[in-house]
């Protein structure tokens, strides 16, 4: 299921990036209007995973704002969602095709992800901006609120990618993540695609409604008749092999956030180990929370229904925070 956007955007990347003259991003932005006379705006800016395409989360969105329109206190609030396919990724890769950067770092996507907020005014024309990032979506997110740090009013943080050492590079290049660029990435059709998918471990635990939209948004038509992944696999590893320098930083970035932050940690992770998620809420336990889910580092594709209440646990703390300081 596809959650058809009130508004599509493009717009230049960040100019203080390596590409702003030529290089743009595809956004997109929900409206859901209050049922009653609305006095407040809330916005929810998402941001996906290396590899991944911002449709694979509709699933999730969908299921979240169901659930504020279902909340008494949400009838007068007007619930805005913002979510934006990272440089190369999804519809910003087909903008970007032939354009390839091999510069291109989780900090410039923590700069891009700045650059919709300013573009898309998220901060002057909205009461409330949180902040629901993925992995490397969430990774990014934290080096954006250490740079900028009234940019968010809550962050909730689904497996960030989060390193506390530097592994040699030979250990990393052994990594499965390393090996994406000899991944299948063409199929005669989107039924073959999803069948391929079917059988594999790590897709079978997909929710069906992301796995198709992932299909179904995450590949284009070719012209020689086929379909083929708009991620292009080579930035895909390229992007995996610069995890530890910055998801190091964003580790020791974490420490800077001073706004309610919500880590969800998923119970079978193979991204993060047991000692970061142990040692991430220390470095900032005056706002930072967390919870561990069951599931792998895909949760939002995996158990949508099941991350609804950890959003709703930050925007409670958000809240309460607020109320506090009127006091």
């Amino acid at each position: 299921m596809r959650l058809i956007p009130t508004s599509s955007y493009i717009m230049p990347v960040h100019p203080g990036t390596e590409g702003w003259e030529i290089e743009r991003l595809a956004a997109e932005q929900h409206e859901f209007p209050a049922t009653g006379k609305s006095h407040k705006r809330a916005v929810f800016l998402f941001s996906h995973g290396i590899g991944f395409n911002k449709e694979a989360y509709h699933p999730f969105i969908k299921r979240f704002v169901d659930h504020l329109r279902s909340l008494r206190e949400y009838d007068l609030i007007d619930i805005h969602v913002v979510i934006s396919d990272a440089r190369f990724h999804g519809e910003s890769a087909r903008l970007n095709q032939g354009k390839f950067s091999p510069t291109y770092r989780w900090i410039d996507n923590a700069l891009d992800i700045k650059q919709v907020v300013d573009e898309l005014k998220l901060k002057q024309n909205y009461d409330q901006l949180i902040a629901v990032g993925h992995s490397f979506g969430a990774s990014s997110m934290i080096l954006l609120q250490s740079f900028f740090p009234h940019t968010f009013d809550g962050l909730c943080l689904i497996e960030p990618a989060l390193k506390n050492n530097f592994t040699p590079m030979e250990i990393r290049l052994k990594h499965p993540a390393y090996s994406a660029h000899k991944r299948k990435d063409e199929w005669f059709n989107r039924e073959a695609c999803l069948k391929s998918f079917s059988k594999g471990p790590f897709w079978s635990r997909f929710h069906p409604e992301a796995l198709q939209n992932y299909v179904d948004y995450g590949t284009y038509d070719t012209d020689q008749g086929t379909i083929r992944l708009k991620c292009p696999k080579e930035h895909e590893r390229r992007l995996y092999l610069s995890a530890f320098p910055e998801g190091f930083t964003a580790f020791n970035s974490a420490r800077l956030l001073k706004v309610p932050v919500h880590y969800v940690f998923a119970s079978l992770s193979s991204t993060l180990t047991s000692e970061i998620r142990e040692s991430v809420v220390p470095l900032n336990s005056e706002w930072a929370t967390s919870t561990i889910v069951e599931g792998t580092h895909m949760l939002p594709c995996e158990v949508p229904d099941m991350l609804v209440p950890e959003v709703m646990k930050l925007i409670s703390r958000v809240n309460n925070m607020k109320e506090s300081s009127k006091l």
